[in-house]
């Protein structure tokens, strides 16, 4: 609960005006009371995505997005004729922003392996008309095939089974064998070079990295800059050390930095405390966009 109320007095919006966003949360509970249909909602760049009942859901309703500061980076960075990859795209928030970015000359390519929410991103994108945007429902990480993914209750937080791990945790809802592919060999089958990568895929990032090899071996003025969440718990949840997910990117020649609430690159201090907030991080190789 104190974790719960912490969260919720550092929400940009609760501190702007703290009656209207706790009316905001009041309401936002009222209308699934009464419709389990998803919410078409703005999003703070004036595109409609249609929005479920789930964490994420919720603060494109409170605060016209679940990341403001990704979408203001997405903003700043991509350009018409860019190529976008949005690894766990979710129902679409990054995947409609970019689109907007990019616009008809460029690319957008989402992959969201939870067969759910997968049909809600198919949905958003086909509410905004895009034709210049692939949908993969499958996963990512370091090898083609498959692998069990672990569907949990709160959408945004399922992930492919931990390496090693059995199915204890109680907020898993069903366990499901999903397709994966490596991004190396999807841009190699694809013929496109990516601008810009965001990777959510909670505690799994590290896999993301080793199965684009050769896409983070190229030369830094045509190897991507990515976006990634960093989440100590999540990290730790999937089996994996903190700092390797930093020595993989490194080792590839990447440096790594924070982003600031305007979209704007800042720095970003080291050793994270545990106890730190997930954030999204930027890696580049050619300096700060």
């Amino acid at each position: 609960m104190i974790a719960r109320l912490r969260r919720l007095f550092n929400r940009p919006d609760f501190r702007a005006r703290p009656l209207a966003a706790l009316a905001r949360r009041f309401s936002w509970r009222w209308r699934w009371l009464w419709n389990r249909e998803p919410w078409p909602l703005p999003l703070a760049t004036g595109t409609t995505i249609l929005t479920p009942r789930s964490g994420s859901g919720a603060l494109v309703y409170y605060q016209g997005g679940s990341e403001p500061e990704t979408t203001a980076f997405l903003l700043r960075v991509l350009q018409p004729g860019m190529t976008f990859l949005d690894v766990g795209a979710h129902f679409g928030e990054h995947t409609l922003t970019a689109l907007r970015c990019v616009g008809a000359s460029g690319q957008v390519h989402a992959f969201e392996p939870e067969p759910e929410t997968f049909a809600l991103l198919e949905r958003n994108v086909s509410l905004n008309s895009a034709s210049n945007t692939t949908l993969n429902r499958c996963a990512v990480a370091d090898r083609d095939g498959e692998m069990a993914f672990w569907q949990r209750f709160e959408p945004a937080s399922s992930s492919l089974q931990p390496p090693g791990a059995a199915l204890t945790a109680g907020d898993v809802r069903r366990v499901l064998n999903v397709p994966v592919c490596s991004l190396d060999r999807y841009c190699r089958e694809h013929a496109c070079t990516p601008d810009l990568i965001k990777v959510d895929v909670e505690g799994a990032e590290r896999l993301v990295f080793l199965g684009a090899r050769q896409l983070c071996s190229l030369p830094p003025e045509k190897a991507p800059v990515w976006i990634f969440e960093y989440s100590w718990s999540s990290q730790v949840r999937f089996g994996e050390r903190p700092q390797d997910l930093f020595a993989t990117l490194e080792a590839f020649g990447y440096r790594c930095a924070a982003i600031a609430a305007d979209g704007s690159v800042a720095p970003l201090r080291r050793p994270i405390p545990p106890d730190a907030p997930t954030a999204n991080l930027i890696a580049s190789k050619r300096g700060w966009p």
